[in-house]
């Protein structure tokens, strides 16, 4: 399709975004909203076989309402429109702003452990409604999650792989020569999804090979395995990783299923446990280097020996006052003794305990058309 072309009466082509094993996808304005722009995938078919013609509307609808429900997701684009001109089917989706997760590790370079943990934190629970939903995405890779540039989460998008409900390999046809079972993208996908039987967990192996990739800024099907246990060498060549998150990334991408964490819950219990440290040590690593750096600039003593003087005065004065009190208990003063305190009464102005705190509902969450 050419610039400034008009498919579906209501949609101006503007540019092409790419090419993939099921088409072609372009950037395109929605005259019905006030040409805003939108995201079309054209999925090109091409068969004199009536029959497979006829199976092949019928697999495009039943995606299109698999794609309408999981859009339904804040972090999945959602789906617009669905239409069919010339038995080429058309799909018209949500178009996100941002950058690949792809372009960013290009650009940027390999990232951190804590960056990591917060990726995997942000887009597993994406991964966990659609599975909810019964649907493997089957085409998990960098280049199909993007950083959304208004507020920074990470999007997954490219469901045109879905393995949805009800769809068995005998009712796949083929689409431009190739099989809709055998979807796969070199170095992320496992075995048991090349061989066409995916698992829920096979969309776990790709992103674990995805967070690999965002480490050590490298291809994993580039990566060799090391000789006596056959997993991914992939440590030394990422960026300072530690033991607890490199044991979840090595469970996310065992080559047998079985060995794989079996869903996107165990993976997060382990995560909020290995974050809580993370953060926590890096804090107090932050704390302790301020201390150890940082000096008193009228006296010029660091601030290390500064601390440990007070400790020691502090010490003396809490020493000292202890000691009064136990001479004072041994003989009060008659005095003292002579003025009972009185039994403190409530002030007026005091806060009623019934009336602190309240209620706050959060209202739901309104997706921006």
């Amino acid at each position: 399709m050419k610039p400034s072309m008009i498919i579906g009466q209501y949609y101006k082509i503007v540019k092409k975004l790419g090419v993939g094993g099921f088409g072609e996808t372009y950037i395109a304005e929605d005259s019905r909203r006030l040409g805003s722009q939108c995201v079309i995938k054209k999925l090109i078919f091409k068969s004199n076989n009536q029959d497979e013609l006829k199976k092949a509307q019928e697999l495009f609808y039943r995606e299109a309402k698999t794609l309408m429900n999981l859009g339904k997701h804040d972090q999945i684009p959602y789906l617009i429109a669905y239409f069919s001109e010339d038995q080429e089917f058309y799909l018209v989706q949500e178009y996100i702003e941002g950058d690949s997760l792809e372009d960013e590790i290009s650009s940027r370079g390999k990232f951190e452990e804590q960056e990591v943990i917060e990726f995997l934190l942000g887009i597993l629970p994406v991964l966990e409604y659609i599975h909810k939903k019964q649907v493997i995405h089957r085409d998990i890779k960098p280049s199909n999650i993007l950083r959304r540039d208004r507020d920074k989460k990470f999007i997954l998008i490219d469901f045109g792989g879905v393995k949805a409900p009800l769809l068995s390999s005998s009712q796949l046809p083929n689409l431009s020569g190739g099989n809709l079972t055998k979807i796969f993208t070199s170095g992320y996908t496992p075995k048991e999804q090349m061989d066409g039987y995916p698992e829920f967990n096979s969309d776990i192996y790709a992103l674990g090979m995805t967070v690999i990739k965002a480490l050590t800024g490298i291809e994993p099907k580039d990566i060799s395995r090391n000789s006596s246990t056959k997993m991914l060498a992939w440590r030394t060549k990422a960026n300072n990783v530690g033991d607890q998150l490199a044991a979840i990334i090595d469970r996310m991408i065992q080559e047998n299923h079985r060995d794989r964490y079996k869903n996107v819950e165990e993976i997060l219990e382990d995560l909020h446990h290995l974050g809580k440290t993370v953060v926590i040590t890096k804090s107090r690593v932050s704390v302790l280097r301020s201390v150890i750096n940082t000096q008193i600039p009228m006296v010029n003593i660091p601030l290390g020996k500064f601390l440990m003087i007070l400790v020691m005065i502090t010490g003396f004065i809490w020493g000292f006052n202890l000691l009064r009190a136990r001479v004072f208990d041994s003989h009060p003063d008659p005095k003292l003794m002579e003025s009972p305190i009185p039994n403190p009464s409530p002030s007026p102005s005091s806060p009623d305990p019934k009336n602190e705190g309240g209620i706050f509902l959060r209202p739901d969450n309104l997706k921006k058309n």
